[in-house]
């Protein structure tokens, strides 16, 4: 007897994409939500894992998954679905590319508050795992630019929270869940997105600084003031320098005032936006077997710097979110959780992003959740009783096993 997923009677193509745990052979590009409300329905009767693919930027981010089944592209769910120039909204396809709609956005004097790295990061997949880049020290985290969203969740059943402007309360907060949760609550298929007006002026300054800590105290203060909208520190491993990459936005004599002080400080040179974008998207394609993300506290940030380097890693700090990328080589598994114990000591959490195939289950991904594993397991159960988004991938088996 046919599955009730073949009996549907999709194109699947055979590929294979390899994610922590296991590999996906099938992909199916559901034509829109009702096709993929029909796809899902189907893998719950089967009890088939669906791997939901947005530009594949954050897939080895994840626990060792459960057995999956099928690949789900939203790629044919994109596309700017509609605009109103005037209020600065728009509501777009979740498969649509971030660098399509700032272009978009730019031609009608807006600019896109989101700024997922990588080229290929979609809409889609940026409020699936929350991801933000530098630019977030002016753009704040992803869920800020979420007016509202269109899921279809684990029953198959497509549903709307929020809306197009924040007056429409009406499932605002369950959009705010949706967001970060890794496709493991529901997928998106839309969303209403706020945009920002698009600043009158923005430059990028580049410069050398020893890599000390009263350097990065000294950009620390710089980092409050009004026009900054990035500011990079990156350092090689064994290196006593630093390169920095300051980019700043706003009006203009806002952007003159605070070049005017950066130069009074520090030797700069003219850099461009393209700079800071290739330092952004390098974190979404890692060559080192370890990728590593830590957040702590703004006082402990040269001491998170300094242990990563200490381990061999190479560093690149978001300065003014207090955010820690290293990346490198790790002999022992056991290592990653001394650093992350370090972030915890110092008031912050550290994540996985990248690691060897064969560590996968030996080293914890997402860290501590703060107390709050039961409740999210529990939402699991409630938003997916069939357990076939995303199956594992964040929230390990262990997990679930302990909240039942």
């Amino acid at each position: 007897m046919a599955s009730a997923i073949e009996a549907l009677g999709l194109p699947l193509e055979s590929t294979r994409i390899e994610v922590p745990g296991g590999a996906i052979e099938q992909l199916c590009r559901p034509p829109d939500a009702a096709g993929l409300g029909e796809l899902v329905r189907a893998a719950a009767q089967d009890g088939a894992g669906l791997l939901p693919i947005g530009g594949g930027t954050r897939l080895g981010w994840a626990h060792p998954t459960k057995a999956l089944a099928l690949g789900v592209s939203l790629d044919r769910l994109a596309g700017l679905l509609e605009f109103e120039p005037d209020e600065g909204v728009m509501r777009v396809g979740a498969g649509m590319r971030l660098v399509e709609l700032r272009t978009l956005a730019a031609a009608e004097g807006w600019e896109l508050p989101l700024d997922s790295p990588g080229e290929a990061a979609t809409v889609g997949g940026t409020i699936a795992t929350a991801v933000m880049g530098p630019r977030a020290h002016a753009f704040g985290p992803v869920k800020d630019a979420i007016l509202g969203l269109d899921v279809v969740g684990g029953e198959g059943v497509a549903t709307r929270c929020g809306g197009r402007v924040v007056k429409n309360v009406t499932g605002y907060d369950l959009a705010k869940l949706y967001c970060g949760s890794f496709g493991s609550l529901a997928i998106v298929t839309a969303a209403w997105l706020r945009l920002r007006p698009a600043p009158a002026r923005r430059e990028v300054a580049c410069l050398e600084l020893p890599a000390s800590r009263e350097s990065l105290e000294a950009l620390q203060t710089f980092a409050t003031r009004p026009s900054v909208r990035a500011l990079i520190w990156e350092r090689q491993a064994g290196s006593g320098g630093a390169r920095v990459w300051i980019e700043l936005g706003g009006s203009i004599e806002s952007v003159d005032a605070d070049r005017a002080a950066l130069a009074a400080r520090f030797v700069l040179e003219e850099a461009t936006i393209e700079q800071v974008d290739e330092a952004r998207d390098a974190r979404a394609r890692p060559t080192s077997p370890f990728a590593l993300r830590a957040r702590v506290l703004g006082s402990h940030l040269y001491e998170m710097a300094e242990i990563a380097a200490a381990f061999g890693l190479d560093v690149s700090i978001d300065v003014g979110l207090g955010v820690v990328h290293a990346v490198g080589s790790i002999s022992d598994p056991e290592r990653v959780e001394r650093i992350r114990g370090r972030a915890q000591h110092y008031g912050g959490s550290l994540r996985v992003e990248a690691m060897p195939r064969g560590d996968e289950g030996r080293v914890d991904v997402f860290g501590d959740l703060g107390g709050v594993e039961p409740i999210v397991a529990s939402l699991k159960r409630r938003f997916d009783p069939a357990g076939i988004l995303s199956p594992g991938r964040f929230i390990p088996d262990a997990t679930e096993r302990q909240t039942r």
